[in-house]
């Protein structure tokens, strides 16, 4: 019996690229004002949404991304 699936080799499936579209962001803004953030404030903010601040300080390489991809 034969069923209508076909299974493709693992050499096609490296072949296929992925469109990555990315968008570089002024975070210079965010930046500032998270640095504005008194102790207090940044502890609350820490609390609610975790260690999203620490993110902004992450740099990305771009092409880094892309190749990992």
């Amino acid at each position: 019996m034969k069923y209508g699936i076909e299974r493709k080799s693992d050499s096609e499936s490296l072949k296929k690229k992925l469109s990555i579209k990315v968008n570089e962001s002024n975070l210079t803004g965010l930046r500032e004002l998270g640095g504005k953030l008194k102790t207090i404030q940044r502890d609350a903010f820490r609390k609610k949404f975790g260690n999203l601040l620490e993110l902004l300080e992450v740099e990305v390489q771009v092409p880094v991304l892309t190749a990992l991809a």
